[in-house]
């Protein structure tokens, strides 16, 4: 059959319906086998279907009756006797229904305006059906077939998402290229996108890759609960796929080596991890900050697991219900991913819930994603077309039927798929849409449908259509939205029980209506959290808090007697007592034993490192106490209060700290009840940077503990300093510091605790009382053995005896990197020790390393802040070694990134002011720093935050980055400020960074003394320089280059050209030796011009040339640009 030439080519045919019933007779003889359709006068023999060539392109004069324009009722199709048998024929051979509709559908287009609405009007929409039975056989060739009753049945599938679909394929094909590392999908409540997101799932398994899911939820039942569900998936994924004995070998090789025995800290929290590596019972270290601690030994877990085998697929959907910790723990998740080509992270949060004042956080973390490496899809809701083949094919009816009912229910759910569906479910329940079992197929009213006043509230509708369930579903569905998103089996069992019915019978029942859904055999879910909210608002307030002490009470109570380690139900049943609040209960009795639960729940919260959830268990305890507590639950009460304000000092809330831990001062029966509580303020007041107030709290606790503080902090004699240091030499030698006993006081614990809290107040307020409270925390050490801090008193005292020159320092330096091997202080002790001490007897280039092993060891304790410090002390001393300059400007801009996004502002200066120097160096002094990266801090920003700060060791290394500058670019060397008054006279910590300041003003001197005037001003000044830099002398490995050019300088200066000459040779081999690359090319090119005085043409060349290709071998193009300038300029030509 040819279509190409219009119908009114065959004047014989007539009409369009004529045409229609025409093509109905072709289709007939086709699909019968060779029957010959015959009506009346008209026969279709071979020649008149050999001339029928019809058009889809029909015009309105040629008799047709445009699509679409149809009567708004849904009216049946008379038929016509003519074709009964014919139409039986086709079905007892065995055509399928559909093609049979269609036939009879194309033969009664004869009959006019009296055929019904599915009579074809045009030859568009025969084309469309045949199309689509041949895109989509098995579901437009069994459309007729579709059920034996009425149950409406909407398919999960997306539909209007081909280019989102594409774009999500699209990142997860780039991730394993490093271009990607996921997903964020947003949009509003029902537009899809838990179903959308699902096609990462099918990617995933298409590359044969492992894909885990977690839900986070409003109400949610335990801390941590979605994230320990992820990893716990994850590792039985792992496991099911093991396939020998050597793999398993392998793997848990592979997991103990990286995880060691820190497994076990987070077996709580995925005790799936023992199928894959044995865990261990005990720890050895202690924790400086739990949570860190988790989050770290999780994402190690990840990478490890990532680096095995098949790539992984992590869904994290609902961020707008995450909880505080599993956002903390996500914002590390989605920074570890950026580096992991084996992870494909997608994210889904609903908009509008996280633009709320107690959801900004997650708001502003999702926003900052944006533009990130995860690909941002944002889903709206759905066009009419894609409405309409929604409804279509819940249907199971052509599109072109369907078209006029689907712009009805577009206009009254605004395309949004969930109210669409729910519209749809109503509407069938309601016999708005009904399933006609005669003509086999789904009928409506229009008329009655568009009439039909809908609410424009889902959760409305949701809400009215509950209340016309069965008295039994409806307490079942009420029950159930009480427990949470997510309803256990167990307490299903335990429910049934106390409400005297079969509630999991009605719960199966609600799975049917797709209320809920079942998740395995343990487990059932609401199917969409606004059914969850819909049925939750059926209650009364009160009747929901009386529903919720009712079932939390009976869950305790089994858990109590059955299950007492069953933590995850003991969460259920405490958060359900919880929500019923205080108020509900007046049985005082039941009222302590809720605030002893909830202390228990805390403290388990505690082991999960969840701190927030302890926190909120904590303070309920509190909540539950009766009038009267601390005089009939002393130890209950104080138990309570002390563990709330241990945990709200976690959380880093500074006004509750205050307020609990006033509460126990005012109660609290000894010192040693207080000692806690005063501990945790003091920490609180520094973490939130009160420093002041910080410095008088724990001066006042230490007064009652008996200390003579304000002695304390009198700068001690150098008699005093020699008195300690001729103990240490004499008496004490390294093993037996080491071997001291441990203390067994607790007060004297505090005290050295507190002592070390000041350290921190007093370097940032007044370095000179550091030596005095350090030399304190060591005499006490001495006196009391070992405790936890005394590693950090030893590396204090030593760092201050260096910076004053004992080098007996460097052994306490020593003795503390021992003492802090398994201590949670191991980060801080080797930032302080090895950047601040051991630079003396070790290179820089070990140093630099030292600070990546530190980095890392403050990662596996949870200390943030030393972890920090680390790489920030890693990357600046890695520069002073000469290490590529564009390596460190990568890792830089990552780093400063990170400390942006974890407000660790501290450390920012100090990095963005190398990370523009080393840009300059690459670029050139004049490039547009602006444009580079305007994310990193300008230098006019730096130069505000270290005026605001006033920290000298900041102001010095600010200010020799800029002695730096002008020297390798021979630029406004004499208006830099000069750091040698204060690095000479300094009264704080000395860092390898200031001596190398002094270096370059000791250079920049040299050089100004030989090109101006008042050059005995400047020749002083280079002496002076000089004269400190021969201090350190004894560490040749690091200075003896430097102290060797700096000679040759001046002697340059003085005229003595045979030393100078020597000097300059010395500087060179001593550099090329200790392999400081950058410095071998400044003593080259000072070398070069050297010789270029002297009249030495070709050594001169020789010398800057070789300069030349050092400067570019380190990466500072800018500075080789120069001197190959200077070469052309001043060399070339003689």
């Amino acid at each position: 059959v040819d279509f190409s030439t219009p119908a009114c080519a065959y004047p014989s045919l007539g009409s369009a319906s004529s045409c229609l019933m025409a093509l109905g007779g072709i289709m007939y003889e086709l699909f019968s086998k060779g029957d010959r359709f015959e009506l009346g006068s008209m026969t279709l023999n071979t020649r008149s279907v050999n001339e029928l060539r019809l058009s889809f392109d029909e015009q309105s004069d040629d008799g047709s009756i445009p699509s679409g324009q149809r009567s708004k009722k849904s009216t049946p199709c008379p038929g016509d006797d003519r074709f009964a048998h014919l139409i039986m024929r086709l079905g007892n051979i065995g055509i399928p229904h559909p093609v049979i509709n269609l036939v009879e559908n194309l033969l009664n287009s004869s009959l006019g305006e009296f055929s019904g609405d599915d009579v074809y009007r045009s030859l568009d929409d025969v084309r469309v059906d045949l199309q689509l039975m041949i895109d989509d056989p098995s579901r437009y060739l069994g459309i007729s077939e579709y059920g034996s009753g009425q149950r409406l049945i909407i398919d999960d599938k997306v539909y209007g998402r081909e280019e989102e679909t594409a774009r999500l394929r699209d990142a997860y094909n780039r991730c394993s290229n490093g271009e990607c590392c996921g997903a964020l999908i947003l949009g509003e409540g029902g537009v899809g996108k838990s179903t959308f997101a699902m096609n990462s799932k099918k990617f995933t398994i298409a590359a044969n890759g492992y894909f885990v899911s977690g839900k986070f939820d409003r109400d949610a039942t335990r801390p941590f609960m979605v994230i320990g569900d992820v990893f716990n998936s994850m590792c039985d994924l792992f496991a099911a796929d093991i396939q020998s004995i050597e793999q398993e070998r392998k793997m848990a090789e592979a997991l103990t080596k990286s995880l060691g025995r820190d497994a076990f800290l987070i077996a709580n929290i995925v005790p799936n991890l023992s199928n894959l590596m044995p865990l261990y019972t005990s720890c050895e270290s202690s924790s400086f900050d739990a949570a860190s601690r988790t989050r770290y030994l999780l994402l190690t877990l990840l990478d490890t697991l990532s680096k095995l085998s098949k790539s992984i697929t992590i869904l994290l959907d609902d961020l707008q219900w995450i909880d505080p910790a599993s956002l903390t723990f996500c914002r590390a998740l989605f920074q570890s991913t950026k580096s992991n080509k084996n992870v494909f992270l997608v994210l889904c949060s609903r908009e509008s819930e996280v633009q709320t004042q107690d959801k900004s956080e997650v708001h502003d973390w999702l926003q900052s994603l944006s533009g990130s490496t995860l690909e941002t899809i944002h889903l709206t809701n759905l066009n009419p077309e894609d409405v309409n083949n929604l409804v279509s094919d819940s249907l199971r009816t052509w599109p072109r039927l369907t078209r006029s009912l689907s712009a009805i229910l577009h206009g009254k759910s605004l395309g949004n798929p969930f109210f669409l569906r729910q519209t749809m479910e109503m509407l069938c329940r309601g016999g708005y849409l009904h399933y006609s079992l005669g003509e086999r197929k789904w009928k409506w009213d229009l008329d009655e449908i568009s009439d039909l006043r809908l609410d424009d509230n889902v959760v409305s509708l949701l809400t009215r259509e509950m209340t016309k369930l069965p008295d039994e579903l409806l307490v079942g569905l009420k029950a159930a939205s009480c427990i949470g998103y997510c309803i256990p089996q167990t307490v299903v069992d335990i429910l049934s029980k106390h409400l005297e019915m079969d509630l999991f019978g009605v719960l199966t029942s609600l799975v049917q209506r797709s209320y809920l859904a079942g998740v395995g055999s343990a487990l059932y879910r609401f199917t969409h959290d606004r059914i969850y909210q819909a049925a939750y608002e059926l209650m009364s307030e009160k009747q929901r808090r009386e529903d919720h002490m009712k079932f939390g009470l009976a869950i305790c109570s089994y858990v109590l007697d059955n299950c007492e380690n069953n933590y995850d139900m003991m969460f259920v049943g405490v958060n359900q007592i919880n929500r019923g609040g205080p108020e509900v209960l007046a049985d005082s009795c039941r009222r302590v034993m809720i605030s002893q639960l909830n202390l228990n729940a805390g403290q388990r919260a505690l082991l999960l490192t969840d701190f927030s959830s302890a926190l909120s268990f904590f303070g309920h305890g509190i909540m539950f106490l009766n009038p009267g507590h601390w005089d009939a639950h002393y130890q209950l009460s104080l138990d309570l209060f002390t563990s709330a304000a241990e945990s709200a000092c976690a959380t880093s809330d500074a006004a509750l700290v205050k307020s609990y831990s006033e509460t126990i001062l005012a109660h609290s029966r000894s010192l040693d009840d207080r000692l806690p509580a005063l501990c945790f303020a003091v920490k609180s007041l520094k973490e939130s940077m009160n420093l002041p107030s910080c410095r008088d709290c724990a001066i006042e606790v230490l007064t009652q503990l008996g200390e003579d503080v304000s002695s304390v902090l009198e700068i001690p004699s150098q008699e005093t300093i020699q008195i300690t240091n001729n103990l240490l030499m004499s008496k004490m030698t390294d093993d037996s510091m080491i071997k001291m006993s441990p203390c067994t006081q607790m007060r004297a614990v505090f005290v050295m605790r507190l002592y070390h809290e000041l350290n921190y107040v007093y370097y940032v307020f007044d370095q000179t009382r550091l030596l005095a409270i350090s030399l304190r925390m060591v005499s006490l050490t001495f006196e009391i053995g070992l405790t936890d801090t005394s590693s950090l008193a030893f590396a204090n005292y030593g760092v201050e005896l260096i910076a004053r020159g004992y080098l007996i320092g460097s052994r306490l330096g020593t003795v503390a990197l021992k003492l802090a091997e398994n201590s949670k202080y191991i980060s801080y002790v080797i930032a302080a020790v090895k950047q601040y001490n051991l630079w003396v007897i070790e290179p820089l280039h070990a140093i630099a390393e030292s600070h990546l092993v530190g980095f890392y060891s403050g990662k596996r304790v949870g200390d943030e802040f030393s972890s920090s410090l680390n790489f920030c002390l890693h990357l600046s001393t890695s520069f002073h070694c000469g290490k590529n300059l564009i390596q460190i400007k990568n890792s830089l801009s990552e780093y400063i990134v990170q400390l942006l996004e974890n407000s660790q502002q501290w450390f920012l200066p100090q990095s963005a002011m190398l990370y523009w120097l080393i840009v300059e160096l690459i670029e050139g002094p004049n490039f547009d720093l602006t444009e580079h990266n305007p994310l990193i801090l300008n230098e006019n920003g730096v130069m505000l935050f270290a005026a605001s700060a006033r920290h000298l060791e900041l102001d010095i290394f600010i200010d020799g980055c800029k002695l730096m500058r002008s020297f390798l670019f021979r630029r406004d060397m004499t208006s830099c400020d000069g750091v040698l008054d204060r690095v000479v006279n300094a009264t704080c910590q000395l860092r390898p960074t200031m001596i190398i300041a002094v270096f370059f003003e000791g250079l920049i001197s040299f050089v100004m003394a030989r090109q101006t005037a008042e050059n005995n001003e400047w020749a002083i000044k280079g002496e002076i320089a000089l004269a400190y830099m021969k201090r350190w002398e004894s560490s040749k490995w690091n200075f003896k280059n430097k102290i060797n050019l700096l000679e040759a300088e001046k002697m340059h200066f003085l005229g003595n050209f045979d030393l100078a000459s020597q000097f300059y040779l010395q500087a060179v081999e001593s550099s090329e030796k200790h392999k400081f690359l950058h410095e071998l090319a400044i003593c080259l090119e000072l070398q070069g011009l050297f010789f270029q005085v002297r009249n030495l043409r070709e050594k001169a060349l020789t010398s800057l040339n070789r300069s030349v290709r050092c400067y570019k071998d380190w990466g500072a193009n800018a500075v080789a640009e120069r001197v190959e300038q200077y070469i052309q300029h001043h060399l070339r030509g003689c």
